[in-house]
């Protein structure tokens, strides 16, 4: 129950201030210590694994597993004929592969693919399907989500391997009724990564920041079911 409620808490993403984007579409310079990365990556990744106590699993981090050596699938569907918002949304998506395949490219690689994968775990991309709760009218505040599906709350999960049980893992974007920038799609990937709680510089003041590339290169720059204490910093190179 603890963890349900907790999902649907933090199920989506805005802007204004939300912090899930900004006015200019361009991080802001919020920046962390080595300490505040620690404290972040903790906050946001591994105390999310210690609610989960089916698991049974002493708290570690989880993400995406065998990186970089195999690559990320990201699915982007084709938009559909003469839909220009669709096709703004795939070109922020690919606009953020690159970013994060740029900053994080000694650790993760991001591959996008235009067949839906069989038989392995990816990313989804859903436009016009992020999760909006019944009677709100506050739509930009819920302009993306990630989940284990479209138009539903639900948080993707890890699984016992420290890796994401999730699968496909969905990023959807926009309602029908919002803005979504291209900070909000970079957002949604640091959720799709394995960033489940929002921290300052990532959905707190900014969607995304030096702060939030730090906190997810040392995510992926340490072996998955690293504990807290035991992580070495790792921070993204332009």
């Amino acid at each position: 129950m603890t963890a349900t409620l907790f999902a649907v808490a933090l199920s989506a993403c805005g802007g204004g201030n939300s912090g899930s984007g900004n006015s200019n579409n361009q991080p802001t310079a919020t920046t962390a210590s080595n300490t505040e990365i620690i404290t972040n990556l903790k906050s946001s990744n591994i105390d999310f694994f210690s609610i989960l106590t089916w698991l049974q699993k002493p708290p570690g981090t989880w993400r995406w597993l065998s990186t970089p050596s195999q690559h990320v699938l990201v699915y982007i569907p084709a938009p559909t004929n003469g839909n220009t918002t669709e096709q703004d949304y795939a070109n922020k998506v690919n606009n953020a592969i690159v970013q994060i395949n740029t900053k994080l490219r000694n650790v993760l690689v991001l591959e996008p693919v235009s067949v839906k994968p069989a038989n392995v775990s990816f990313i989804q991309i859903s436009y016009g399907t992020s999760y909006v709760p019944p009677g709100t009218t506050n739509y930009q505040d819920y302009c993306a989500n990630v989940s284990e599906g479209p138009s539903i709350g639900n948080m993707i999960l890890p699984n016992s391997e420290y890796g994401i049980k999730s699968n496909p893992v969905f990023v959807n974007l926009g309602n029908g009724h919002c803005d979504v920038t291209q900070d909000i799609v970079t957002h949604e990937f640091g959720h799709a990564l394995g960033l489940a709680n929002h921290f300052k510089g990532f959905g707190i003041g900014d969607a995304i920041s030096p702060a939030f590339w730090d906190v997810l290169a040392t995510l992926y720059g340490n072996p998955q079911s690293t504990t807290a204490q035991n992580l070495i910093v790792r921070r993204t190179t332009n």
